[in-house]
């Protein structure tokens, strides 16, 4: 049976005018243009959403599912209640806030909490609407807010993610927590729910289902010139098995069934360019549209936009050269000492393309998509993290890769994947229909995208609870927090999870905790009583609070103590790549061995622990951690970082997401040292963590302190002999000037104590 997937028609009027919602967003919803509410919108008003009625919303890309959660959301703040908006990602939490900050921003307080995993968010508790991470989220937790009993709405954005192994068990584990803390609403919105009814019984929610889109959603196939649209599925039922069917074949009727009940619109593509992206490309851009080019990897995207651009160059105006020219030399500096790959993209987007994926720094990355929504850049090339992420006004995508390199080789990419990426085409407030178009590598491969991607059903989503690593930190959470009290409850908690939902039993997920809470015991995170109940120490709160792995604490703590080595930058370095938050590490060729050997048996003694040998099945993980461990000692080294990409492989996102992540862990190495009484580590941490923090050697720690200085520009000031507070006030403006701009010049002046000092050889200058 094929699904009917037509677009649905609106039965039911419902104006803006008529809900029950503040007259101020009223007004403000009209002049947006928004008078009459959509399909999904109404099925959401009808079901209760206005009355504090928990929900799961699952509808395409643009079918209004934000104004729901806006709808909602006006109502408890109008209540005087808090309400909280989750989100799967920094960037997407950004684009939240900066929309409700100016929709409430008048009216109520609103916040945006994605930072500092060590806070209890006290701050947070005279705002009215916060945006936030899940994991954000559940690290306040960890801090038993008060405030938290004040929220009557939980909106959880992209709840499908439930489905992913890295983020998935902590949005279950943290919504299963708020269910048991609180009564409140919850509102989950996904375009691509396949078993959304599963999940609504679970959270004990409304099912508002839609397959509506404002903006009518073409998927089609391109080969050899010619787009193929599948424009209106209709059900095809290919009837019982008899004896006639069996003569002609069940899989040869139902093909012809379907081919009869398909409604097909072929478009034509001028073929004038070497590749089939490239002429779907220039199609597009003939009739003033944008393209999104979905690809497999990094390396394919920056391909892609380089060739792109080279089409792209020829249909811009003298406006478009200019403007472009200055965002590429924005674009080149953002690091300060631009990379390979930042004057790859700045060339790119000269000519009007650019790449987005994870290897650029998140400014990057913020600057393309603003540029790309103000119709600068006319193509993106991105891979698929793109689908999941901000809006992005695009007509037309194109999706140039449906398989992608797994443990297990070649493989086409999950269905719910494709979905989510042709859902990114056509947008309301810019296009009246938007285009899908994958691309067929050969002939034959035509029907299978149509059967497998265009006429398929996301798949299901699954728990992915039962991964130990996320265990131990729960586990030790509930039990810091007092959350639970003993293992019964432990059990219990679980058993409330989407994953006890799904299978009906627990019993692999209680073995695991035994072990877990006995680990915890013998760390001494916790006690357990004589009466199988809980007590969690005085560390084991602490730990849970930093939100590491307990593995990670009681690997930094077995470490500290050895009484072997000593807290060299290495050594240090290489402890905390050992950790599961560091991962994934970097890989070992088989050529960067035998010097890897070498570094390893010269550093040897300073290490914490004794390397495994080389026949240990651990050895080859120990390797992948020390170069990981060598790449972060080259950055504190002040290797400039396209060295560091051609040694290592790594991009400066790549650089800043492992940099952040060995933040952190000092941080939490240093609390720990407090807790522990390690005052002679206490310093060498400290010292370590400025150095990775500004990618710096020991000499720039002081000149790093002043705000506005770096990596580059302590560099620059220190080479100079400007190293001091005394230097800064007795170097003329000039010269400062000369070294690191005259903006942040004039600001640190000021902040040695020379606000209304200048230089008397150019006063113009200082002003």
């Amino acid at each position: 049976m094929v699904k009917n997937h037509s677009l649905q028609k609106i039965c039911v009027s419902m104006e803006v005018t008529e809900l029950d919602i503040p007259e101020s967003l009223s007004q403000k919803l009209l002049e947006k243009g928004i008078r009459d509410l959509n399909p999904p919108q109404v099925q959401a008003v009808e079901k209760g959403v206005l009355e504090g009625k928990s929900m799961i919303v699952s509808s395409p890309t643009a079918s209004g599912k934000t104004l729901i959660a806006t709808l909602a959301i006006s109502k408890v703040l109008e209540a005087g209640k808090k309400a909280i908006y989750l989100v799967p990602l920094k960037a997407l939490a950004s684009e939240k806030y900066r929309d409700y900050k100016k929709l409430f921003g008048e009216d109520y307080k609103v916040s945006i909490s994605i930072g500092d995993k060590d806070s209890s968010g006290s701050k947070l508790s005279s705002k009215d609407l916060i945006v936030m991470t899940v994991e954000k989220l559940d690290a306040v937790l960890r801090h038993n807010p008060t405030w938290i009993k004040d929220v009557d709405l939980v909106v959880e954005d992209e709840i499908h993610l439930l489905n992913s192994r890295s983020r998935g068990p902590t949005l279950e584990v943290t919504l299963t927590r708020l269910r048991e803390l609180m009564n409140f609403q919850l509102l989950g919105l996904s375009a691509t729910i396949n078993n959304s009814d599963v999940m609504a019984d679970w959270l004990d929610s409304v099912l508002v289902e839609s397959d509506y889109r404002p903006v009518e959603l073409k998927e089609g196939v391109y080969w050899d010139g010619k787009i193929e649209f599948f424009l209106n599925k209709k059900d095809v039922d290919i009837g019982s098995n008899n004896d006639s069917l069996f003569k002609r074949g069940t899989e040869k009727l139902e093909e012809e069934r379907l081919e009869e009940n398909l409604e097909k619109e072929v478009e034509e593509i001028k073929k004038e360019n070497s590749k089939p992206t490239l002429d779907l490309f220039q199609d597009a851009l003939e009739r003033k549209k944008q393209t999104i080019n979905f690809v497999n990897s990094r390396k394919s995207a920056e391909a892609e936009a380089e060739k792109v651009g080279k089409v792209c160059k020829k249909f811009l105006d003298r406006k478009e050269v200019k403007q472009l020219a200055e965002l590429s030399e924005d674009l080149k500096e953002v690091l300060g000492s631009p990379t390979k790959q930042c004057k790859r993209l700045a060339r790119c987007v000269k000519n009007g393309s650019a790449f987005h994926h994870a290897g650029l720094t998140s400014k990057q990355r913020s600057m393309v998509e603003e540029a790309f929504r103000k119709d600068l850049i006319k193509s993106v090339s991105a891979t698929p993290t793109l689908a999941a992420g901000v809006s992005m006004p695009a007509y037309r995508i194109i999706i140039r890769d449906l398989k992608r390199y797994t443990d297990s080789g070649l493989n086409f990419i999950p269905v719910l994947e494709y979905k989510q990426m042709a859902g990114r085409a056509g947008r309301p407030e810019h296009h009246s229909e938007g285009q899908a178009v994958s691309v067929a590598k050969n002939q034959g491969m035509r029907k299978e995208i149509r059967d497998r991607y265009i006429l398929g059903e996301p798949e299901n989503i699954y728990s992915k609870l039962a991964v130990e690593p996320v265990l131990r930190m729960h586990t030790l959470s509930l039990i810091a927090t007092g959350f639970v009290e003993n293992f019964e409850q432990l059990k219990s908690f679980f058993a409330e999870t989407f994953y006890a939902y799904q299978y009906g039993d627990i019993g692999e997920i209680e073995n695991k905790l035994m072990v877990i809470s006995e680990k915890l015991e013998d760390y001494d995170f916790i006690h357990i009583l004589e009466n199988n109940s809980f007590k969690p120490t005085r560390l084991g709160r602490r730990i849970a609070e930093l939100y590491i792995d307990p593995e990670t604490a009681y690997h930094f703590i077995d470490c500290m103590e050895a009484e072997r080595g000593s807290p060299t930058s290495l050594s240090l370095l290489n402890m905390l790549c050992q950790t599961v938050e560091m991962k994934p590490l970097l890989r070992v060729k088989n050529k960067e061995i035998s010097d890897l050997e070498d570094i390893i048996g010269r550093e040897e003694k300073q290490f914490f622990k004794r390397p495994p040998d080389p026949w240990d099945p651990s050895y080859e993980s120990f390797l992948e951690s020390f170069k990981t461990a060598i790449m972060l000692q080259s950055w504190i080294e002040e290797v400039e970082e396209d060295g560091m990409m051609e040694k290592f492989g790594v991009t400066p996102g790549g650089i800043r997401a492992k940099v952040n992540n060995a933040d952190w862990l000092l941080y939490s190495l240093e609390e720990l040292s407090n807790l522990k009484g390690w005052e002679e580590m206490r310093e060498d941490i400290r010292k370590l963590r400025t150095r990775i923090k500004h990618g710096i050697r020991e000499e720039l720690v002081k000149l790093v302190r002043f705000k506005q200085i770096g990596r580059v520009r302590a560099r620059r000031l220190y080479n100079n002999g400007v190293r001091t507070s005394s230097d800064i006030r007795e170097t003329g403006f000039t010269k400062l000037k000369k070294l690191i701009g005259r903006k942040t010049a004039k600001k640190l002046k000021e902040q040695v104590g020379q606000e209304n000092v200048f230089d008397k050889e150019n006063i113009m200058d200082y002003f």
